[in-house]
């Protein structure tokens, strides 16, 4: 059903209230989710810790704290109300009126995507990060300062309030990797400054140049992205966004940060880059170009197919090709902002709504395949696939979970990333059938990536001379499991459980209603023109 609705392509959505809507409604709803985790690292940074005896403590303020973020989530989640077009639980204040910055938060259907997506991710980075020992009190801080700044980018209003948010979540991930990587940790350091610093400066150069062409009326979305500005600037702008999205996403070719970042970092600072962060470059698309610039989104519709069916072959080739389990993890992280980018080429309403779906479904898998790869190399003790051989008796619960990464990255039904996908594809077969063909070919070759490497690491002959392994601890199984868990809910339940015999939704009112407030505003300059009808003979 939800299907035949986005393939209606209805402008306006059905103005029916979820049940329960509207009861809650907080003023600072979205200032919580971003400055209590900042409040909680300076508590911890704060605290005496005489010789390390206070570890256990800190690890739990951080883990309850992005627990109590989680539960103010469900709440905002919950009263929702998927039937308004427009901005949900806004703040606005003035914050520098001389140059027309306010300090400007809300979310529309999208926008609540992301945060149940860095929720979850915020969650599952602290449980596989419950293993640190070494300056306990400094991963935590650095820690909850990352995840704050992705929430402050994903509900930014504000074009200038977004360039600092999206900056500042370089800093903290960048010292996380410098301070607990791996061998080659400050090659990845310096490579994620490199590509992120350099994508922020280029976001910065577009919403400048938007601001002095708007006639420098302030820096807020509405503003800036007005009706009205000419194709030219449209288009340039345009091209700007997309060059600075495809250094966070990645897309191919600037996608240089990825396989050092993700093999070199600690599996805590992996869920949260290959999650959450990095999805903030296919929404920066969304809002900067699809949504707020149709006429260069129809223009630019190739060149995203391109990067698209590139990002997508590149990442199945180099997975294939690669001898370290960890190097092949990142690449295969890399293939579900392919796909998220070719829905927004479709520039379609069932490729965007597919797009939007694989913001959170398309962090979910990158996190657990590429965290699962972390893990597994750490058990095992090496991340070499030319020793790795036989494991899945030896680690039953990674073999699982790795499987259900596969399954994942492929669409497999009854996961989340099967109605995602295929969304995507209908919506993109239409309008760019070349780059569907392209990308789905790609996907075919991951499929045969992912096939060697669990044929070859999980399923093969036992190697007799591979070092010990052991399975996954209990937080490494939980946080492995809780982003398998979402992906298997959503995929059961995308409209949410009912109550037999009714439409009326239990707890969760389902995604992929959620997630409809505000898409079809956005899809609506791409909605196909009716044909006239025959004249009468």
């Amino acid at each position: 059903m939800i299907l035949l609705t986005f393939v209606a392509a209805t402008p306006s959505p059905t103005p029916t209230a979820s049940p329960g809507a509207g009861i809650f409604s907080s003023p600072i709803l979205l200032s919580l989710l971003i400055w209590v985790p900042v409040l909680m690292a300076v508590a911890i940074a704060s605290m005496p810790n005489p010789r390390g005896r206070y570890d256990t403590l800190m690890k739990q303020i951080a883990f309850f704290t992005t627990l109590g973020l989680v539960f103010i989530l469900f709440v905002a989640y919950n009263q929702f109300e998927n039937f308004l077009p427009t901005m949900q639980y806004e703040e606005r204040l003035d914050w520098l009126p001389a140059i027309g910055v306010k300090y400007h938060l809300g979310i529309d259907g999208p926008g609540l995507v992301m945060l149940v997506l860095s929720g979850l991710i915020g969650v599952a980075s602290v449980l596989a990060s419950l293993g640190v020992r070494e300056r306990v009190r400094a991963y935590f801080c650095l820690l909850l300062l990352a995840e704050a700044s992705v929430n402050g980018a994903i509900v930014s209003r504000d074009m200038f309030v977004l360039i600092l948010f999206w900056g500042a979540s370089t800093i903290p991930l960048a010292l996380l990797i410098l301070g607990w990587g791996g061998p080659r940790r400050s090659a990845a350091a310096w490579r994620l400054l490199g590509y992120w610093g350099f994508g922020t400066g280029v976001l910065a150069i577009g919403v400048f140049a938007l601001y002095a062409a708007t006639g420098a009326q302030g820096f807020d979305i509405e503003t800036l992205l007005k009706p009205g500005l000419s194709p030219r600037i449209q288009l340039a702008v345009s091209i700007v966004m997309i060059i600075a999205a495809a250094t966070r996403l990645p897309l191919f070719p600037l996608h240089g940060w990825i396989r050092d970042v993700l093999a070199e970092a600690p599996p805590g600072v992996v869920v949260v880059v290959a999650g959450a962060a990095s999805r903030l470059g296919a929404f920066l698309i969304l809002r900067t170009v699809i949504a707020a610039e149709p006429a260069a989104g129809h223009l630019l519709s190739p060149l995203l197919a391109v990067l698209a069916a590139l990002t997508v072959g590149y990442a199945a080739l180099a997975a294939l090709r690669t001898v370290d389990i960890r190097h092949a993890g990142a690449y295969l992280a890399m293939v579900p902002g392919g796909i998220t980018i070719l829905g927004f080429a479709a520039v379609s309403p069932l490729g965007i709504a597919g797009s939007v779906l694989s913001l959170f479904t398309g962090g979910l898998s990158a996190a657990l395949v590429a965290g699962v790869c972390a893990t597994l190399s750490d058990r095992a003790q090496s991340r070499s696939l030319l020793v790795l051989s036989g494991l899945a008796p030896r680690m039953p619960n990674l073999a699982w979970l790795f499987t259900i990464a596969a399954l994942a990255l492929l669409g497999i039904p009854i996961l989340a990333s099967f109605p995602a996908e295929l969304m995507t594809f209908f919506g993109a077969f239409k309008n760019q059938p070349i780059g569907a063909f392209a990308v789905a070919g790609g996907l075919a070759l991951t499929a045969i990536s992912l096939a060697v490497l669990l044929r070859r690491v999980l399923f093969g002959a036992p190697n007799p001379e591979a070092p010990g392994v052991s399975d996954s601890s209990l937080s490494e199984t939980w946080y492995l499991g809780l982003l398998a868990g979402g992906l298997l809910w959503v995929g059961l339940f995308p409209g949410g459980p009912k109550i037999p015999g009714t439409e009326v939704p239990l707890f969760d009112p389902g995604l992929i209603n959620q997630m409809t407030a505000g898409i079809s505003d956005i899809a609506s300059p791409y909605v196909a023109p009716t044909p006239a009808p025959a004249p009468a003979p």
